[in-house]
């Protein structure tokens, strides 16, 4: 029998070959599809941001400096993939809001935006506020924004290596003003890096930075999971719809779902965006608070 891991692992890479293959074609409707799938097997946005959109695009990228696909056909893949990044998170539930501020960019030199504002999609979905100012931010200009405006956290994405030198700049300056925000830097630079970069954290990938700001910022148990609220929720749905007297079956009705959804949702297995959540409270004549008014 093979492990959840595994099967996850399988799917997820089928999707990534999949994307890859809409991609090359430029094809945007085909793209979009597999996200979709994706979504609707319930993949995460860390999933799908790392373990899809990241490596499929790593590929064209690989296929334009092997002269199969011209520099034409790369720029179009990626404003695809920029509507699909988009496409995530509109999709996805974001957990309640943490009081937690971060500031997302690039250093000097760095054009290369995916990750930096993927990883700013991922932090909002966590709670966070997010300012995602872009890419390639010279390090004296980002300090005297930051001593302007108040945040928690400064990320700073590196994909080439030759842009070490410039993000070294940027946190020392960023390290030397007033009250310095906590630093995290991340991206494919960084692989094999051993060395630090003053005091900043430094992670292999999205799913570590955010493990690293919870422990730096204190952001412990007290937090509900999504898994957590996905749970609270569905039980929720439940209570509600036997107080009304209503089986699955006529709450999808209701609903304009089918009855294998509601079922997903009082699992708490099925991730909810905000408009199937306006569905199902109106469905059951309640309101969106009160299915997310539940104790953990």
């Amino acid at each position: 029998m093979t492990s959840r891991k595994s099967d996850d692992f399988v799917l997820l890479n089928r999707f990534k070959g999949r994307l890859l293959n809409n991609l090359t074609a430029v094809d945007r409707t085909g793209s979009v599809a597999v996200i979709d799938e994706a979504l609707r097997y319930n993949c995460t946005p860390v999933a799908i941001y790392n373990s899809v959109i990241t490596p499929a695009m790593v590929e064209i990228g690989e296929l334009w400096h092997e002269g199969r696909i011209t520099i034409a056909h790369e720029h179009h893949a990626s404003q695809i993939v920029d509507s699909l990044i988009n496409m995530v998170v509109e999709n996805s539930m974001r957990l309640s809001n943490n009081g937690l501020r971060a500031l997302v960019t690039s250093p000097s030199g760095e054009n290369h935006w995916m990750g930096a504002k993927m990883f700013a999609n991922l932090l909002f979905l966590d709670g966070w506020d997010v300012e995602y100012i872009g890419v390639d931010t010279p390090g004296e200009d980002l300090a005297k924004y930051l001593s302007e405006i108040e945040v928690d956290v400064v990320a700073l994405s590196v994909v080439l290596p030759t842009n070490i030198p410039s993000v070294e700049s940027s946190v020392n300056i960023i390290e030397s003003i007033e009250n310095p925000p906590y630093i995290i830097l991340g991206g494919p630079a960084f692989k094999g890096f051993n060395d630090q970069v003053g005091g900043a954290a430094i992670v292999d990938n999205s799913a570590t930075g955010l493990t690293v700001l919870h422990e730096a910022m204190g952001i412990g148990s007290g937090n509900l999971s999504l898994q957590e609220m996905l749970s609270g929720i569905g039980g929720k749905v439940l209570e509600i719809r036997r107080s009304k007297g209503l089986n699955q079956g006529e709450l999808a009705t209701l609903a304009g779902v089918d009855r294998a959804y509601i079922s997903l949702v009082e699992n708490g297995k099925q991730n909810l965006t905000m408009a199937a959540l306006f569905k199902l409270a109106e469905a059951l004549g309640t309101s969106v608070n009160s299915l997310m008014s539940f104790s953990k």
